[in-house]
């Protein structure tokens, strides 16, 4: 079996991006800046209400947990993804896509829709996502592979994932077969939605198996019902080894093993902030797997998300050895 630093699951999706004016979202009473589960019916009418506007639509192999691993095999390390799409065309390219940049695609298919997430990116760089699972939604425990996991450094799961019941069973098996095999678990709380969905579920999960979590500032304020910083990372510090709370343009606080680091912010310019959190999980996961520090692992991934925010889509179009020692001096 090959040997893989992270092992990725979550949704595997098909990225709508579309820019859009803040008046389109006011106009559908759409809440800005997090994530609607909605019905295929519902995200054809927004398409069409985008094609009446004359407002451009892009498409691209997405999903959280898919963009961090392939920001890792970006960055040289070596990847494993699970999901379960259609046996469509979307499902079809899906696989194409993600073989091709770089990640080992272990999906599962099942009969009917891959799923797809419309993202609206306002112009403020703010990305409203209206997302259709699709066939996700019925990944199964087999669909996740525990030989990948006996294979992997770490395994990484996204709070999307704690949706309906199959899924949770399949993430509950993997978190045992990990916990069993002594793969370490990295969780991604993903979505503000996610967490006040879940809390108590996703503090069970910290406690008892994650070694890792990354989670934005409102992410954990939701989880902690608290609005202190360091409270939030001091709680999350006694759960897990790992924390990586990202702090949107003011950086980012990590603590591991008891030591904290500050990650400065880099200047950017702001077009899209899509996938700037999946973008700074893979530079950090990259960096603890391939014995940078905790420190550099940061930055790393601050410099993966800043380019990221730079430019539009939710992955970096450029060579990512590059970047890091040009905005670091950094040899990967």
């Amino acid at each position: 079996m090959e040997k893989f630093d992270v092992y990725g699951v979550c949704n595997p999706l098909i990225d709508l991006l579309s820019h859009i004016p803040d008046s389109f979202l006011k106009k559908r009473g759409i809440e800005k800046n997090i994530m609607h589960l909605i019905s295929l019916e519902e995200q054809q009418e927004l398409l069409l209400a985008l094609t009446a506007e004359k407002l451009s639509v892009e498409f691209a192999a997405g999903g959280s947990g898919a963009n961090s691993m392939i920001g890792i095999a970006q960055l040289g390390g070596r990847t494993a993804f699970s999901g379960k799409i259609g046996r469509d065309e979307h499902g079809k390219i899906y696989r194409e896509k993600l073989e091709d940049l770089g990640v080992s695609a272990c999906l599962a298919e099942g009969e009917g829709s891959t799923g797809s997430s419309l993202v609206l990116v306002s112009d403020d760089g703010c990305r409203t996502m209206n997302t259709y699972l699709g066939m996700s939604q019925e990944l199964q425990a087999p669909d996740i592979d525990p030989e990948v996991i006996e294979a992997s450094k770490y395994l990484y799961l996204t709070g999307y994932l704690w949706d309906t019941d199959s899924q949770k069973k399949a993430v509950r098996t993997a978190l045992d077969e990990a916990k069993r095999v002594e793969t370490k678990v990295a969780l991604s709380l993903s979505d503000p939605f996610c967490v006040t969905r879940h809390k108590e579920d996703f503090k069970s999960l910290l406690q008892g198996y994650v070694s890792m979590v990354f989670s934005n500032q409102e992410e954990a304020f939701t989880l902690l019902d608290t609005n202190v910083t360091q409270e939030a990372v001091d709680i999350m510090s006694k759960w897990t080894e790992t924390v990586v709370l990202t702090l949107g343009a003011n950086g980012a606080i990590i603590s591991h093993l008891g030591q904290t680091y500050y990650i400065d912010p880099l200047p950017i310019r702001v077009e899209d902030t899509t996938g700037a959190g999946d973008a700074f999980a893979a530079g950090f996961l990259f960096g603890m797997t391939h014995e940078f520090s905790p420190l550099e692992s940061g930055r790393i991934g601050a410099a993966l998300a800043g380019a990221v925010i730079e430019q539009t889509g939710s992955r970096f179009q450029g060579h990512a050895h590059s970047l890091i020692h040009e905005k670091l001096g950094i040899t990967l």
